[in-house]
């Protein structure tokens, strides 16, 4: 790298309010940016989550990009970030991304699956045919180490890994469960997602259409605040252009309160074990 690209580079960091410290700073400066650091990493997580939230997916990838350079150990734990590579196609980043989050969540379905899903985007860049991209996909399937304590995710886990139609049949039975539970309402959620991101993986643009239309559609799409994967279903749809409002949505109302918290949560002996920095999600009520 020049120095001019290096000036350039710490030029846009700054601007986005990183700390960088040179090699002439004083001891003293240094533990005061590793400090600062230290600080504005959750205020970076929780600026990039927002701006992704509002679909300026770009944004929202350079924001994470700036914490990675300032703060390097932190790269493992930023899943959102991959999730965000994947909405600006860089898909074989978004997947080193994924790969990468293992190593602190060994447990979660959800890195795997989304691993998959960018490695079968990126064998399209590839320009290699469905079929081949798909074994490929599954050879190389991320091995957790433990098990996702979310049954829909075993589910999930199944058809992605080897396509099994059992596994399949079991997510739309629980996409089309009545939310009378907080269980229930997050299934049904996790359940279309994962169909709708899968179908697209597949190449089928409109039964991935309808699965994430259907997702959205959910009350737990609809209502629940604080997850940022039901932001992921909007966004899908934005970047996708494709139109929320959908008639065969699943619309049925709770009845009464529901209380949900995130089910996109990390283990928790993990997250005490590597004192998980960053926010994630919070309690949530659909009403």
């Amino acid at each position: 790298m020049g120095a001019a690209t290096t000036t350039s580079r710490r030029t846009a960091l700054l601007s986005l309010g990183v700390v960088v410290v040179s090699s002439s700073t004083t001891n003293i400066e240094a533990a005061n940016a590793g400090e600062m650091m230290v600080i504005d990493s959750r205020t970076f997580v929780s600026r990039a989550m927002q701006k992704f939230e509002r679909n300026d997916v770009e944004g929202a990838t350079m924001d994470f990009d700036a914490l990675i350079e300032k703060s390097p150990g932190s790269k493992p734990y930023l899943w959102q970030r991959g999730i965000a590579l994947y909405y600006v196609d860089e898909f074989r980043e978004a997947e080193k991304q994924f790969r990468e989050d293992v190593r602190v969540n060994p447990n979660d379905t959800e890195e795997a699956a989304w691993a998959f899903l960018s490695q079968m985007r990126k064998g399209g860049e590839d320009d290699a045919s469905s079929s081949s991209s798909l074994k490929k996909a599954r050879e190389e399937f991320v091995e957790l180490a433990g098990r996702d304590s979310r049954k829909v995710m075993g589910s999930v886990l199944r058809l992605y890994k080897t396509g099994d139609e059992e596994a399949k049949k079991t997510l739309e039975s629980l996409s089309k469960k009545p939310a009378d539970s907080t269980q229930s309402a997050s299934d049904a959620f996790y359940a279309s997602l994962y169909l709708g991101l899968y179908s697209e993986a597949l190449g089928n643009a409109e039964e991935a259409k309808y699965w994430v239309k259907k997702a959205n559609g959910t009350p737990y799409g609809q209502r629940a605040s604080g997850d940022f994967m039901t932001s992921v279903a909007k966004v899908h749809l934005a970047r996708r252009k494709w139109d929320v409002v959908d008639e065969d949505s699943d619309k049925r109302t709770t009845g009464g309160n529901v209380e949900v918290v995130s089910t996109h949560a990390f283990d928790s002996a993990t997250r005490r074990l590597e004192r998980f920095p960053f926010p994630e999600s919070y309690s949530m009520r659909i009403v």
